[in-house]
């Protein structure tokens, strides 16, 4: 380094040339894949937050319940004269559909929980990680209590 490099000295904490999000105006998120990105902690916590944590939850459950129904419509088109049909395909369709929503529920919160430092406003982050220690509590009590009794 010789002695007429500039050195910027962040003397008053506005983030000019530090990097990250809100900070540096040249600052990119990395592209690739979005499971990747938000499993890194690579996107917008709102992104992370609204989008693939609650409207992605939505979207899950939804289509979850239609395998189900249709699972259990199979299992009476495979039988139609016995309950026990509809029942072994609805048990089916819900392994499946339980299987699927518990990899998408671990993704997405831990995407939320990596991305919690993304954002403007910290308190939002903090608030994102709270809510995600609640949600992966809710999440993991039934499977304690089956587990334990």
């Amino acid at each position: 380094m010789n002695e007429r490099a500039q050195v910027f000295v962040d003397q008053f904490g506005t983030g000019g040339g530090s990097g990250g999000p809100g900070k540096d105006p040249h600052w990119q998120f990395n592209e690739g894949p979005v499971w990747k990105l938000a499993w890194q902690g690579k996107i917008e916590l709102w992104k992370a937050f609204w989008v693939y944590f609650l409207m992605g939850h939505g979207l899950v459950i939804g289509i979850g319940c239609g395998v189900m129904i249709f699972s259990l419509l199979a299992g009476f088109a495979i039988d139609p004269s016995s309950t026990a049909a509809g029942a072994t395909g609805l048990a089916i369709g819900v392994t499946v559909v339980t299987c699927v929503f518990l990899v998408y529920a671990v993704w997405s919160t831990v995407g939320v929980w990596q991305c919690a430092d993304n954002c403007t406003v910290k308190i939002r982050g903090t608030y994102a990680r709270v809510l995600m220690v609640g949600y992966g509590t809710a999440l993991a009590l039934p499977a304690i209590n089956y587990f334990i009794s």
